[in-house]
């Protein structure tokens, strides 16, 4: 394996691997946080435009985990196309099966944007980056037309406490390309697990499921998903700490907390962080009892400014942007 590959859960000192035992699977096969760190040096380049910093320290992180994402694909000249392998899904009790859409949508994003940041700061990238990203195989069921959670040859029929992964590809600073109709095929599917599982709900996954509601239009579920993150029992008193899931108490989750926020920022605005700005990619919402809702001195790229969603006369959430 080359390039860098990343703890699952790292010591804040001195970035060793910390994943407890019982879940040590995680550590060795959830590596979609490997695309996940990538993405996210490219979202904070969006955001800056520091070139200084992307030369030092993102490309860096960017070309060796393109490296490491090279070296992790493997080429199935059967149906001429890349597998990744052995994956521990993002519904995690799924955890060794073979082209984990999360992931390989993720690691393909990864790749893409190693080559881009490449021509960014001057260096050569690895022509096999983007072929493998072109080649990559992402799960899509063409007669239902919506996303698989991972491959074919793996039922997806377990009562598992994600309940589904599809939510995770309307992530923002994922947002996998596809039409309107695909993206509100894939929340449906999502759904019925959801809804239909025994175990107890994990909050971290109630974030994406609001966001992808929010995407396909569905105010109500966008709303009732969101108002779970803080009414769902997850968040304990008398410190409001907020938990794994409302019985387990394992907290302070923060996982949970950066998809609330993100819920917050980024669902509810509709704005994504894309090449060519900080964009309104989708109808901004509210709940029903909110008038408004501030983002105050949110900096982009040199500026700062003040967004708001608030009500027109007639009730209806509109975006308004103000530079301070």
């Amino acid at each position: 394996m080359a390039g860098a590959k990343y703890p699952w859960e790292a010591d804040p000192e001195n970035g060793t691997e910390q994943t407890p035992h019982f879940a040590y699977v995680l550590g060795e096969r959830e590596i979609h946080v490997n695309a996940d760190i990538a993405i996210a040096q490219w979202q904070y380049w969006l955001a800056t435009h520091d070139r200084a910093w992307l030369k030092q320290y993102g490309w860096p992180v960017m070309r060796n985990l393109a490296e490491f994402w090279a070296s992790r694909a493997t080429w199935n000249a059967e149906k001429q196309r890349y597998d990744i392998l052995h994956v521990t899904s993002v519904d995690e009790d799924y955890n060794d099966v073979p082209n984990d859409t999360y992931t390989n949508a993720a690691a393909a994003k990864a790749l893409r944007i190693a080559s881009q940041v490449a021509a960014l700061v001057g260096d050569q990238a690895d022509p096999r980056w983007n072929d493998i990203a072109a080649k990559l195989h992402i799960p899509f069921d063409a007669a239902a037309q919506h996303h698989l959670h991972f491959d074919e040859s793996v039922p997806h029929d377990l009562d598992t406490w994600g309940g589904s992964s599809l939510p995770m590809l309307s992530l923002p600073a994922l947002d996998l390309a596809m039409n309107p109709q695909v993206r509100r095929n894939n929340y449906d599917a999502a759904i019925g697990p959801v809804l239909s599982s025994s175990r107890d709900p994990n909050s971290m996954g109630l974030a994406p499921l609001s966001i992808t509601a929010a995407t396909v239009g569905d105010e109500t579920h966008a709303i009732a998903w969101l108002e779970k993150n803080f009414t769902g029992g997850v968040v304990k008193s008398p410190f409001a700490v907020r938990t794994e899931t409302a019985t387990n108490n394992t907290g302070y989750f923060i996982t949970a907390s950066a998809g609330f926020l993100q819920n917050l920022i980024f669902g509810l605005t509709g704005l994504r962080i894309e090449d060519s700005g900080l964009n309104p990619a989708y109808p901004p919402l509210l709940p029903p009892s909110w008038r408004s809702m501030t983002l105050k001195n949110v900096a982009f790229r040199g500026k700062r400014y003040d967004i708001h969603v608030e009500r027109t006369a007639d009730g209806k959430p509109r975006l308004v942007r103000k530079t301070r």
